[in-house]
């Protein structure tokens, strides 16, 4: 509120000052003109005094050539005043143009054939006549005034009060397009979201304002932005549900076609087994894909008092016997005991697909490490390491994205990644805990899992051994 509140501020005092200023400066021009009006005026009587008798006396000596003279080159140039010379057929002789009001004066002369009253301030005008040469009309006008005091001068207070209103509105106006517009931007940038343009932005000028509505510009940016990346993300994630839930559907409908062309029980049975896999397969999908969306709907956890020690030696044991035909050793490094407040099963999900997915890229005969531990006097790490071929490091963070693809040699399948990291990810932070990623130097994958200590009972620090299979 501050900025905009200073440019609104200074904006009026703005107003103000420079009415104010021009209001001064044009009353100081006004007394000034007024003043040379009056010397202005004593000077043309003077002038005048004389004027007609030595235009007269130019004329007879030198025709209309020596008034010409008289009047290009005479003392009346060094007042200011403008000396224009016409003939009887009102063309100016001395090659100067005359004012609208001069030529009005010179045409009434020719018609009426006398000389006319002036029509401007200071305005003095001398026939001359001669019966060889013609007649002449000489125009001793005064020197124009500034426009600007010749237009509001003659309105008085009205022409300041004038004055004023034109500063201000414009000023007024200024403000109001700087305010206006960006709000503007930002509505049809919003209608064009509400219409699907998901690439809808608030113009880049209005961003870099440096004030609350440059400041909501750029929040509305990073907002359209993440939409936009959010509704990429579903529609990525519909197209990713459509390709792995296809790919066991196929297998079941051919091993349905085969074990439907079968000649003997057998052979039936064999693809009856082949098919309750597939089903099977289907089945553990169709929930992780059910239970990564109850987490992210927000479900709050069921939280119960659990030894996290037991928690991990059990997931650590349903690896060892899944790890066998590899055989991939799965070692513990953790306290006798470490109470915690969490939601078991949700934690324990959560644990067992990252140990899983370790398992799954592990070569042969390798080895994967959970170590439990202390990690501040209200937090606990877990930290899951294995010996695969590693994430890109530019690509740690996607791995707990839903499905997400990267190498043939670190996907499931050499296809998509499937959500157990992604459930992973949802359910620590619904203990309000964090996971992050990172390459080892010496090769293979580290999931860190940080979880708060909530109203834990005494815990028991001594660390036992490592164990495995």
């Amino acid at each position: 509120m501050t900025r905009l509140y200073l440019r609104i501020f200074f904006s009026f005092w703005l107003v103000i000052v420079l009415t104010i200023a021009v209001v001064l400066t044009l009353n100081h021009q006004l007394e000034r003109a007024w003043l040379d009006d009056a010397e202005i005026s004593q000077r043309a009587v003077r002038m005048t005094a004389n004027l007609g008798d030595q235009a007269r006396r130019a004329l007879e000596q030198d025709g209309e050539a020596g008034l010409r003279r008289f009047v290009e080159r005479g003392d009346h140039r060094r007042s200011r005043m403008q000396l224009l010379l016409f003939d009887g057929d009102g063309n100016e002789l001395t090659e100067r143009s005359p004012s609208r009001a001069v030529t009005q004066v010179v045409r009434q002369w020719q018609n009426d054939g006398e000389i006319p009253g002036p029509r401007s301030r200071g305005q003095f005008l001398v026939e001359i006549s001669s019966a060889q040469h013609g007649d002449f009309l000489l125009v001793l006008s005064p020197p124009q005034r500034p426009l600007a005091l010749r237009l509001l001068g003659p309105m008085g207070p009205w022409g300041l009060l004038a004055l004023a209103i034109i500063f201000s509105g414009l000023i007024c106006l200024w403000l109001a397009r700087t305010i206006t517009r960006p709000v503007r931007e930002m509505r049809t940038a919003g209608e064009q979201l509400g219409q699907g343009r998901l690439d809808a932005r608030v113009p880049e000028r209005a961003a870099r304002r440096r004030d609350e509505l440059g400041d909501l510009a750029r929040d509305f940016n990073r907002m359209a932005a993440r939409l936009q990346k959010l509704v990429g993300a579903q529609q990525q994630l519909l197209r990713d549900v459509s390709h792995e839930l296809r790919s066991p559907l196929a297998r079941l409908q051919v091993l349905l076609a085969l074990a439907d062309g079968a000649s003997d029980a057998d052979s039936r049975r064999i693809h009856h087994q082949s098919i309750e896999r597939e089903a099977e397969t289907l089945d553990r999908l169709i929930g992780e894909i059910l239970g990564y969306a109850r987490l992210s709907e927000g479900i709050e956890p069921d939280f119960e008092a659990i030894d996290l020690v037991d928690l991990i030696d059990d997931i650590a044991a349903s690896a060892r016997l899944e790890g066998q035909p590899k055989e991939i050793a799965v070692d513990v490094t953790a306290p006798d005991a470490l109470g915690l407040i969490a939601d078991a099963e949700l934690l324990h999900r959560a644990i067992e697909n990252i140990v899983r997915n370790a398992l799954r890229h592990s070569p042969i005969q390798g080895t994967i490490r959970l170590e439990v531990a202390r990690s501040g006097p209200d937090a606990v790490s877990i930290v899951i390491t294995d010996e695969g071929p590693g994430v890109p490091d530019e690509r740690l963070t996607d791995i707990f994205q839903p499905f997400v693809r990267l190498s043939r040699e670190r996907s499931e399948a050499g296809i998509g990644g499937g959500v157990g990291l992604a459930i992973a990810r949802a359910a620590v932070e619904r203990h309000g805990g964090r996971v992050s990623a990172g390459n080892r130097a010496e090769g293979g994958l580290e999931i860190r899992i940080e979880l708060p200590l909530r109203n834990t009972s005494q815990q028991n620090a001594s660390t036992r051994h490592p164990t495995s299979r």
